[in-house]
């Protein structure tokens, strides 16, 4: 039975591993919608400090509310520009989504849709399932979640489907160069990212933030599990670093706290030197970067400024 390795020899003994695991992966997921047309339009517009910021709706599925997100577009924009997706972080604050991430509610320290605009790219950030605009039931994304897998579906799906609908309207823009997509999340959304990685080629840089961590560590320590990572049958074949594995040889940047609650060291640990060897075999470690300090579960100004410099460094052409 096959199970992902934590080493490789060569990039032909990845790349067969790689196709085994996603196949399997895909397999894990659940059910999917069927896929409908966007049907998008703009609802309203503002101008923002160096950008236009539009609140837009689109479609994802059948039978449910459209979907709104903000899309950033910078004054000084040209057609064919870089584009970055910003999925914003949980907190158990599921009255904040969105309008977290363009800074009109919520943690200064998650406005990445609006910073990035201000330096040049056209950003879109949306509300996740059970966030914001889209709340369903009083605990949050547990009722849902779980509704969802007596259903023979997973949360964990039905974000990767929001996400890759969500991209599909960005590439949609005139403004948006399709082959220069970036992503970037926080804690849930650095969860989203690494689920989503593997099966979304059009991404070509993610950013990662505080959410590293392994099914191992996780039953140990005895965590409760985030609703993104449960993944029926998974463990069974690889732990989670493999999500984040696959997406090489791309250029990803992982960030991290020494005292995180959520994303613990000695995950953070193991991550990283699974995914250096990764990179290294396959002859790409430039592509890959692990940046830490101390501090608690909180996307710093610091770990903010690494990120943007990564976008800049691999995400401009």
């Amino acid at each position: 039975m096959f199970h992902w390795p934590e080493t490789f020899s060569s990039r032909q003994d990845f790349e067969q591993a790689r196709s085994q695991f996603v196949e399997l992966y895909k397999s894990c997921l659940g059910t999917m919608p069927d896929r409908v047309e966007l049907n998008a339009k703009v609802l309203a517009a503002k101008q923002c400090d160096g950008y236009r910021r539009e609140l837009v709706q689109y479609e994802v599925e059948k039978d449910q509310a459209p979907v709104k997100a903000y899309v950033c577009v910078p004054d000084k924009i040209r057609p064919g520009s870089p584009a970055i997706v910003c999925l914003h972080q949980h907190a158990g604050q599921f009255g904040l989504g969105k309008s977290e991430q363009v800074g009109r509610i919520g943690s200064p320290h998650q406005q990445q849709a609006a910073d990035l605009a201000k330096r040049g790219y056209v950003t879109m950030a949306a509300d996740s399932r059970c966030f914001e605009e889209r709340m369903t039931y009083w605990d949050g994304d547990g009722i849902y979640g779980m509704g969802l897998l007596v259903k023979g579906a997973t949360l964990a799906g039905r974000f990767i489907w929001d996400i890759q609908r969500e991209i599909d309207y960005l590439v949609s823009r005139p403004e948006v160069n399709s082959d220069l997509l970036g992503l970037v999340g926080h804690s849930m959304g650095a969860m989203q990212a690494q689920i989503l990685l593997p099966l979304e080629p059009r991404i070509k840089v993610a950013v990662a933030s505080q959410g590293a961590k392994l099914f191992s560590g996780m039953l140990e320590r005895g965590d409760t599990f985030p609703q993104a990572y449960i993944l029926p049958g998974y463990y069974a074949f690889a732990d989670l670093d493999a999500l984040l594995a696959s997406f090489a040889p791309k250029s990803l940047l992982l960030t991290g706290r020494r005292q995180d609650s959520v994303s613990r060291i000695e995950d953070q640990l193991i991550v990283e030197r699974r995914l250096e060897g990764v990179y290294a075999t396959l002859g790409t470690p430039q592509n890959f970067k692990y940046i830490r300090e101390d501090g608690g579960h909180q996307f710093s100004p610091a770990l903010r400024q690494s990120a943007y410099e990564w976008f800049e460094q691999h995400l401009n052409g």
